[in-house]
């Protein structure tokens, strides 16, 4: 009976020691860290399905992310990670205009076009460290970002009309909105506390678009959101 009883607080005083371990309260060895990422993005910019026409249609792109982060951490468990991101971004868009009456009749206009931001991306992240192994911690991570549009540009690959008169009236010409808000969120794994790689998804939280105006006081409200999913690697110091 002792041995069985000293055999289960064995188990219970070890599994505590890999709980504490897992998740350690003590004080980081390291008050300050920093790192620098690279990797490839995919992302989305949307519209209001009733701001266009009839019909419109955003496809994922592909572009590249690069950044640093510099890490206060607070104990060995949780830090606060600022960082500053490049990012290039892209996608496809698909647009068919309202019915244009004319003396011939209804006539519709589609537009096919390829956008392409480069954008300046400051995150402030609350990041979780687990220590699943000596030299193995998982992340997780969540908080706010703020987003600056550098240069955009909406290039048309094919405008086609019913009435060849109208192939110039492209159905969609917004403009990007200049500064973007929304929430960062994540994981990532670090070994050797020196290696990293993480995947962080971007929701913007504010409208898209710069609003059009149509003339007489009316404005066209393109709304839509901002989304990107990064996988970066890099090194931490």
């Amino acid at each position: 009976m002792k041995r069985i009883a000293l055999a289960i607080l064995f188990v219970l005083v070890a599994m505590n020691a890999t709980a504490a371990d897992f998740f350690s309260t003590e004080k980081s060895d390291d008050l300050f860290t920093f790192g620098v990422r690279a990797g490839i993005n995919t992302s989305n910019r949307t519209v209001n399905k009733d701001a266009t026409g009839s019909y419109n249609f955003q496809s994922w792109g592909t572009g590249f992310t690069a950044g640093v982060t510099a890490s206060l951490n607070i104990r060995d468990y949780l830090s606060i990670e600022p960082g500053l991101f490049f990012e290039s971004r892209s996608g496809h868009s698909t647009f068919t205009s309202d019915a244009i009456p004319t003396a011939e009749g209804l006539c519709y206009v589609t537009q096919s076009a390829h956008r392409h931001t480069y954008n300046l991306i400051i995150p402030v992240l609350a990041s979780i460290r687990f220590n699943v192994t000596k030299d193995l911690r998982w992340h997780v991570d969540f908080g706010p970002y703020v987003g600056f549009t550098l240069k955009s540009k909406l290039e048309n690959k094919e405008l086609l009309s019913t009435r060849p008169d109208l192939d110039n009236e492209a159905p969609f010409s917004a403009k990007v909105a200049p500064v973007d808000f929304g929430f960062k969120m994540g994981t990532a794994f670090e070994l050797y506390r020196k290696y990293y790689v993480g995947i962080h998804y971007e929701a913007g939280a504010v409208k898209a678009y710069s609003d059009q105006s149509l003339g007489g006081g009316m404005e066209r409200i393109y709304g839509g959101r901002t989304k990107a999913w990064n996988f970066t690697v890099g090194l931490n110091f």
